[in-house]
C-alpha cells in the first residue's frame, strides 16, 4: 500500500486528491491536509509528501520533518521551478514525478535506509556537516570529502581510509566505524586535511566502498560532504541517489553558481537520474542555532 499526504489550504488540494484517487494505478491511501497543525497532531506518515510551499515551509519552522522528510517531499509551487511540480501543468508529470521517487527510495532499501545522499556548494561551507545533520538520524554516517578539513580534529579521517578502500580491504566496515567519532548517535568520519588524498582512488573504488558500507547493515544512509576538488572526479549518477545542492540567499554568486549547477543537472548531456534538489544554508543553519 502507497501512502501520500496532501498538504494544501486551497481548492487545489481538493481537486489533487480527486485526480490521484482516479489515476493512480496500484493500491493507494491518501490523506489531505488543509492546516498544518493538523498534519502535525495526526501524526500520520507517508511514502509521499505533497506539500504546497507555504505549507512546508510552516512544517519546518515547527521542526516536525522527518528525518528523511526530502527524499519523499515534492513541494507545489505557482511558479515554473526545477525542484518543484508547478500548479499549472498537467497532474500526469506530477504522478510521473511520484513514481520516479518511489522506484529510488525503493532501489535505495526503502525506508529502512542505505540511500547515499551527496551535499555540495560551490563556494566552500564550513557548516556543511551541520546541514547534513539538519537531514540525519541516528545510525546514519556522514563522510567528509570536503577540500580542507578541522585542522583541530585528531581523529583518522578519509584520507587515512582512502588507503584501505584502494585495497579493498574485508573488513572495511569496520574500519569505518574505528575512524567515525558517534555523536548523538550518528557516526562522522573527518574530512582530510587537504582533498589530494581523496583523488587517488579511482571512481569504481568510491562505488565499492559505498556499496561495502550498505551491504555491512551497520548504518542507515549515507551523507556524503563534497569539496569542489572532488566534486568533478566522481559519476555522481553511480555513486549517489541524492544530490543536495547548497545555495545561499545571502552569496549572490553562490546562488548563480547554484542556479547553473541545477540546470546542468536538468541537461541531457549531465543529467542527474537520482533526486536533485536545493536547500538554503541560512534556513538550516538557522533554524538549527535557535
Amino acid at each position: 500500500m502507497f501512502t501520500m499526504i496532501i498538504g494544501e489550504e486551497g481548492e487545489y488540494g481538493r481537486r489533487l486528491r480527486k485526480y490521484l484517487e482516479t489515476h493512480w494505478t496500484g493500491s493507494l491511501r491518501l490523506h489531505s491536509f488543509t492546516k498544518p497543525e493538523t498534519l502535525r497532531a495526526s501524526e500520520e506518515e507517508a511514502d509521499c509528501y505533497l506539500l504546497e510551499e507555504g505549507f512546508f515551509h510552516s512544517m519546518q519552522e515547527e521542526g516536525e520533518l522527518p528525518p528523511d522528510f526530502p527524499a519523499r517531499c515534492i513541494l507545489i509551487s505557482g511558479e515554473e521551478r526545477e525542484d518543484c511540480f508547478c500548479r499549472y501543468h498537467p497532474p500526469d508529470e506530477l504522478i510521473r514525478m511520484i513514481e520516479k521517487r518511489r522506484a529510488l527510495l525503493e532501489a535505495a532499501g526503502g525506508r529502512g535506509g542505505g540511500m547515499v545522499t551527496a551535499l555540495y556548494s560551490p563556494v566552500f561551507e564550513p557548516e556543511l556537516e551541520r546541514i547534513a545533520a539538519a537531514g540525519m538520524k541516528p545510525g546514519d554516517l556522514y563522510l567528509g570529502m570536503e577540500d580542507v578539513g578541522d585542522p583541530r580534529s585528531e581523529n583518522r579521517n578519509m584520507g587515512d581510509l582512502c588507503y584501505f578502500i584502494g585495497l579493498r580491504s574485508k573488513d572495511m566496515a569496520a574500519m569505518v566505524k574505528e575512524a567515525a567519532r558517534e555523536e548523538d548517535g550518528i557516526w562522522r568520519v573527518d574530512s582530510p586535511g587537504l582533498y589530494l588524498d581523496l583523488l587517488e582512488l579511482m571512481p569504481e573504488e568510491y562505488q565499492w566502498f559505498f556499496q561495502c558500507l550498505k551491504e555491512s547493515g551497520e548504518y542507515g544512509d549515507i551523507y556524503v560532504g563534497l569539496g569542489s576538488g572532488i566534486f568533478s572526479h566522481l559519476p555522481l549518477n553511480i555513486l549517489f541517489d541524492r544530490l543536495l545542492i547548497i545555495d545561499s540567499r545571502s552569496h549572490r554568486r553562490q546562488h548563480f553558481a547554484c542556479s547553473c549547477l541545477e540546470r546542468a543537472m536538468q541537461s541531457e548531456s549531465r543529467r542527474f537520474h537520482g533526486i536533485c534538489e536545493r536547500r538554503y544554508r541560512e534556513e538550516i543553519v538557522d533554524a538549527a542555532a535557535q
